[in-house]
């Protein structure tokens, strides 16, 4: 069972435009204009890579950003409630192929799973068509009980619980072999305080509707923009003490009626 929920509360560690002048057709013109293409062509070739950088760079939403109207925070509130909303035997979380991908997506959004091991994970998915991927690089999540004793329900106690996240090592991220540069010290978040309502036959075995509140995250999210049509593979690893994530995602972007996703 993942997390440790002795004593009440529950601590999870679950991207050159030319312009030219005409020239006459006698002999000296059109030497000059295949020598001006000749040095365009050099010039090109000896550009430095960095010229290009930007080409190959993963579309991802920079950080501070807010994607589809929301922050990075408020996207991981979203992620827990989704991952621990959906019960064992269809969670994405769990799930260690793929085949449970589409569970509870909906919306702009389609979240990608981290795990609640440290074993290697890979999983194939088909995803629809225009829709933004959430990236759960690498977080930590402390849930509470209602019943635990008030002063480790509060906002200060709570967050201390997270705060090793900020330590993590191993942040890696690359979507179709282009890495996503910067994420130790560019997409580090903490969430709003939030609630969770559990349901039947949850991951911590605990009843139906239980409520985990006041509830936090810390973590390292990337929202991606809507990849095109076809193959691809997003791999993403990331340390926290003894813990470590290591995700590899095989994904078919498709059309709607295509995927295995409800496509709202």
């Amino acid at each position: 069972m993942p997390g440790d929920h002795a004593g009440g509360t529950i601590h999870l560690e679950a991207h050159m435009a030319s312009r030219s002048r005409s020239f006459s057709n006698d002999s000296n013109g059109t030497r000059l204009l295949v020598a001006c293409r000749i040095l365009a062509i050099l010039a090109l070739a000896l550009a430095p890579a960095s010229a290009f950088a930007d080409s190959n760079k993963p579309r991802v939403f920079p950080p501070g950003a807010e994607p589809y109207d929301q922050s990075y925070g408020e996207w991981a509130v979203d992620w827990w409630q989704w991952a621990l909303s959906q019960p064992v035997a269809a969670n994405p979380v769990l799930d260690t192929t793929g085949v449970q991908c589409a569970e509870g997506q909906r919306g702009q959004v389609w979240f990608l799973a981290g795990s609640f091991g440290s074993a290697p994970v890979t999983r194939t998915c088909a995803v629809p068509a225009g829709k933004a991927l959430l990236i759960p690089v690498l977080n930590l999540g402390y849930f509470a009980f209602p019943d635990d004793p008030p002063a480790t329900r509060t906002e200060a106690y709570v967050r201390e619980q997270v705060s090793s996240m900020v330590n993590a090592t191993n942040l890696t991220t690359t979507i179709d072999d282009v890495s996503v540069p910067n994420i130790k010290n560019g997409y580090f978040e903490e969430s709003p305080l939030f609630k969770v309502i559990l349901p039947a036959n949850n991951v911590f075995g605990l009843p139906d509707g239980f409520h985990l509140d006041p509830s936090v995250d810390a973590g390292y999210y990337l929202v991606v923009k809507p990849l095109a049509l076809g193959e691809h593979t997003i791999h993403f690893t990331g340390s926290n003490g003894g813990f470590s994530s290591d995700i590899t995602y095989f994904i078919t972007v498709a059309r709607s009626e295509d995927s295995n996703g409800d496509g709202d």
